[in-house]
């Protein structure tokens, strides 16, 4: 017996979910059995928070999961005109969720520093 397993990748469960799932929708669309193209033609942005969401829900980077899902919901507000936004009147939000991001990547990403620098003096 093998006892050298690998542990089950969380991310790529859910990313082979989420194609699986995608295939079927695009099949069953093709096929004329349901038409999804209101839904993809609306609703495509929710793809960018579900990639936000993965990032945070796996740690790989807290911050850049916020950034994306406010990316995200950014463009799903335009695409749905959510109170009267469009591209044209709306794009100063990103660059609010752009400073926000830089501020907070610069607060956490110094004291993310300062933590390794004293478990590092620890060891020393």
């Amino acid at each position: 017996m093998n006892s050298d397993r690998r542990p089950i990748d969380g991310d790529q469960i859910f990313w082979g979910l989420f194609l699986i799932a995608a295939g079927a929708f695009l099949l069953l669309s093709r096929l004329g059995i349901a038409d999804f193209s209101w839904t993809l033609r609306n609703f495509w942005p929710l793809l960018v928070v579900i990639i936000g969401v993965s990032k945070l829900v796996h740690r790989r980077s807290v911050l850049s999961g916020l950034c994306t899902i406010a990316i995200g919901a950014w463009l799903q507000a335009v695409t749905l005109h959510y109170r009267g936004f469009t591209y044209e009147s709306s794009w100063p939000l990103l660059l609010v969720v752009l400073g926000a991001g830089i501020i907070l990547r610069t607060i956490f990403g110094s004291a993310r520093r300062r933590d390794t620098e004293e478990r590092e003096n620890h060891h020393v």
